[in-house]
């Protein structure tokens, strides 16, 4: 390209406007020359606000805004850096920064994109979608994509910017046209300003109760990201745009209208995989001497089967209780084996299982197995995730060294993983924990390793007997049939469910300002659709704290 400099095909112009135009507080100052181009973030405190005006699009995020905007599958993403999400247990994070690693990665995928849209005429044509000897289409182009872009319309100084910028780039590029210049440097400007890459709530609405109304574009962005992960489709702009979404009634009959669409679905497949650490599934690793004949491609079947669990009661409109006592799973030929079916092909199928023999996720394969060690069970961590992961209770780490504390002397034969834990939990400060702990992880001998059903371990009877505390009352239980009815009857494991989604959809950890909210949702089962429809149409989730408003 002619011109060409270290600021990519027309120099500095594209950074400089992407930069300086932002009008965002905290932004930071424009690069006005310097050798190192950047895409600037605001100014961060050092502890994340419970309410943030900025928040930067996730890199899943930014991939899904572009192939909305573009209409094209390969995005150029897959070189940024990871997310660093300091802790916190979700990719929503409301704190993700752009460091001098990423905005250098920011601006090279802004002119690989802004010289596809050139160089594709499928893309051209969605991008520009008017006449281009038209006089009036440098404007309707910048008006157009913009508000697209932005999510919202354009000010009047900001489409003089761009105009401006359109009109300079004309002989800068190597297209052969000035129109194609433009709309070429126009693209590269927009997806390095702070409007694109991060979602702003900076209007000022009316205050009431302490809250400040978001405009009708903020809210379409909210419910677009918190359902989409990407932008506004055209429907949602439309109604932005028609100052339709200011009411909690217009918000649910959008949310129930996006509700249909597979993105939806997919989402809330990805929340209960970060809740429920679906991550865990890549550590499945049996050992082939004790476990003979298991496919190589084990983990990828269980993560299939997985999912398939988790969308099958997403879209048959289940909630927590159906997660945790649906009596099917989903398996193929190979798993299926391990249920004690009989199936054929590869393809998923669904297995019921008669007289409660399993119930929900925590019988299936996928949890039993990552909850394991390669040739033995997992008490621990399997009970772990219970007191963590389904009822959210503080449960430190071990000490430093506690693994490496030698079992005590035993005074009767240890035959059993039972005995064995037993025995080592039992001694020093141990108890503490394992007393939360251990119970609900016996609960789950009745499945080895892998996940099979067994009744005997080395000969021994499996004892999956314990208690554990719900709603305040000591609950005993006799194997994880038991367990699970008494975790899907419990207040206490519907408050950390709901607890998790207030989290997801808000980017960061619970607040002491969101518990009445929690308590209002959670005071009875819902359905997964329920709890998204409550939280969206609420006015926590369509206004913003009145100082953050006026920051």
């Amino acid at each position: 390209m002619k011109n060409k400099s270290t600021f990519g095909a027309f120099g500095g112009l594209a950074l400089a406007l992407a930069c300086g135009e932002g009008n965002i507080e905290g932004s930071g100052t424009p690069n006005s020359g310097d050798a190192t181009p950047r895409v600037f973030a605001p100014a961060r405190p050092a502890e994340v606000a419970a309410e943030s005006q900025l928040v930067r699009l996730s890199h899943v995020q930014y991939a899904s805004t572009v192939r909305d905007l573009f209409g094209i599958e390969q995005t150029p993403d897959a070189n940024f850096v990871p997310d660093a999400l300091n802790g916190f247990n979700f990719d929503t994070s409301n704190d993700l920064r752009v460091d001098p690693r990423l905005g250098p990665q920011y601006r090279v995928a802004a002119e690989e994109l802004a010289a596809q849209v050139i160089s594709d005429a499928g893309v051209f044509a969605r991008v520009v979608t008017c006449n281009e000897a038209d006089a009036a289409c440098p404007n309707a182009f910048i008006a157009s994509f913009g508000e697209r872009a932005f999510r919202r319309p354009l000010t009047q100084a900001e489409t003089s910017r761009f105009r401006a910028l359109f009109d300079a780039a004309e002989g800068l590029g190597d297209s052969g046209s000035a129109f194609r210049d433009g709309v070429q440097l126009v693209v590269e400007a927009m997806l390095q300003s702070p409007h694109f890459l991060y979602r702003a709530e900076l209007s000022n609405g009316a205050v009431q109760a302490g809250r400040a109304q978001l405009d009708d574009w903020e809210v379409a962005s909210r419910l677009s990201y918190f359902l989409y992960d990407s932008m506004p489709d055209s429907q949602l702009l439309a109604r932005a745009r028609q100052g339709q979404l200011r009411t909690a009634e217009q918000v649910r009959a959008e949310v129930s209208r996006m509700l249909g669409d597979e993105r939806a679905s997919d989402k809330f497949v990805s929340f209960h995989e970060q809740v429920w650490q679906f991550g865990r599934l890549a550590k499945i690793s049996p050992d082939a001497s004790v476990y003979p004949g298991l496919p190589g491609d084990f983990v990828d079947r269980i993560r299939a089967a997985s999912r398939e669990f988790v969308s099958s009661v997403v879209v048959d409109g289940g909630g927590l209780s159906e997660f945790l006592t649906a009596p099917y799973a989903y398996a193929d030929s190979e798993l299926g084996e391990l249920y004690g079916a009989n199936l054929s092909g590869g393809a998923m199928s669904r297995i019921d299982f008669p007289g409660g023999e399993r119930r929900g996720f925590l019988m299936q394969v996928g949890f039993l197995a990552s909850h394991a060690y390669s040739r033995k069970t997992d008490p621990i961590h399997r009970g772990l995730f219970i007191q963590r992961d389904l009822l959210c209770r503080a449960i430190p780490d071990p000490p430093p060294g506690a693994q490496n504390t030698p079992p005590p002397e035993a005074t009767e034969p240890i035959v059993t993983t039972r005995d064995e834990i037993s025995l080592l939990t039992g001694q020093l400060y141990c108890p503490t924990c394992h007393s939360q702990i251990n119970g609900p992880g016996f609960s789950f001998e009745g499945f080895d390793a892998i996940g099979k059903a067994r009744t005997q371990e080395n000969g021994e009877d499996v004892d999956t007997t314990g208690t554990i505390s719900l709603d305040g009352t000591l609950v005993e239980f006799d194997g994880a049939g038991q367990l699970i009815d008494a975790l899907a009857q419990s207040n206490d494991a519907r408050d950390c469910y709901t607890s998790r989604w207030l989290e997801f959809a808000f980017g960061r950890p619970l607040a002491e300002s969101d518990v009445a909210l929690r308590d209002q949702i959670a005071g009875e089962p819902r359905s997964v659709q329920d709890i998204v429809t409550s939280l969206a149409t609420s006015p926590e989730f369509l206004t913003r704290g009145a100082a953050a408003a006026s920051q």
